[in-house]
């Protein structure tokens, strides 16, 4: 497999960052640039291999949902997806990602999808345990690499890891909660790539509340109804890129519609929608990142009065 032979042959950089280094002190001038272009491009691989995939960063945003002001009242929220454990070693744990969600003290948790990379099964109960130590409610929904778009379907160890962790799953299904003392409707869809979404008990969702969308890719919004008046999509997916090199990443985006990463003011026959993109703290195809470090979001939702 290509990417285990990148995983594992990367640390040959070593050896070979040696081999450069000691050109760079015995060898003829010629040879001493040739030394020293490879070895800086050398490096550049190793450090989004080796340091990068390791970094997990924090972005925090302010979202103002319809009929809000900055003044409104609001909840904090914390959102990430994509770990993708699994054959990658060095995607961020999710040990890590709990302690940096605690810390924030938020009001909720939303998990968008892709937790694994072709995991042994037996590992995943292990792999996930952290997530029962998250201090706020989770909401979670499973990605295309859960279900087996591409991969195995993981879908009965993934729901029993996540039950086994308080988590609610969001699969074409509502929830009215009570978030920081604010009525809020949490909404879900499964993943758009195993074409099982079904947006039916919209249909019967009380008026006068926020609506909050939770699933795994943002192309969900080019098929959403539009009579399903959400407020806020979150989605995963995009990873960002994940090597982010100016004209490359947006070529190589597993997405048709305009979904990059961040918040995205998406217009369609219903009118304007916001789609909130996380960039994931894992990694598929290869394993680094590149400008595009493992990030979890702590988005401050203001809500209509």
């Amino acid at each position: 497999m290509v990417k285990l032979v990148i995983f594992w042959g990367s640390w040959l950089y070593f050896p070979f960052a040696a081999l450069c280094l000691w050109t760079l002190l015995r060898g003829r001038p010629a040879v001493k640039v040739v030394a020293a272009l490879a070895l800086a491009i050398a490096s550049v691989l190793a450090y989004a291999r080796f340091v990068e995939p390791r970094q997990l960063v924090t972005h925090r945003e302010t979202i103002v949902l319809p009929g809000a002001s900055e003044s409104s009242p609001s909840i904090r929220i914390a959102l990430f997806g994509d770990p993708h454990i699994g054959i990658f070693g060095n995607a961020m744990p999710i040990e890590r990602i709990v302690a940096r969600i605690n810390a924030e003290d938020v009001d909720a948790v939303f998990l968008a999808g892709d937790l694994t990379y072709h995991p042994d099964p037996a590992d995943i109960p292990e792999d996930f345990a952290a997530l029962g130590n998250l201090d706020a409610p989770l909401f979670a929904v499973l990605g295309n690499h859960d279900v087996g778009r591409p991969g195995s379907d993981l879908t009965d160890p993934l729901l029993s890891s996540l039950g086994d962790a308080g988590a609610t799953i969001m699969h074409n299904r509502a929830v009215e909660t009570d978030i920081a003392g604010h009525g809020v409707i949490i909404s879900g869809a499964s993943d758009l790539w195993q074409r099982r979404q079904d947006f039916t008990f919209s249909a019967s969702l009380p008026a006068g509340k926020p609506v909050i969308l939770l699933t795994h890719n943002p192309d969900t919004a080019l098929v959403v109804p539009d009579d399903f008046a959400y407020d806020l999509m979150l989605v995963g997916h995009t990873h960002g890129g994940q090597v982010r090199i100016q004209g490359l990443y947006q070529k190589i985006l597993p997405v048709t519609g305009p979904f990059d990463k961040e918040l995205h003011h998406f217009a369609s026959p219903a009118g304007e929608r916001l789609v909130y993109v996380t960039t994931g703290t894992g990694m598929v195809g290869v394993p680094m990142r590149f400008l595009m470090p493992p990030r979890m979001d702590i988005l401050t939702i203001h809500l209509p009065e």
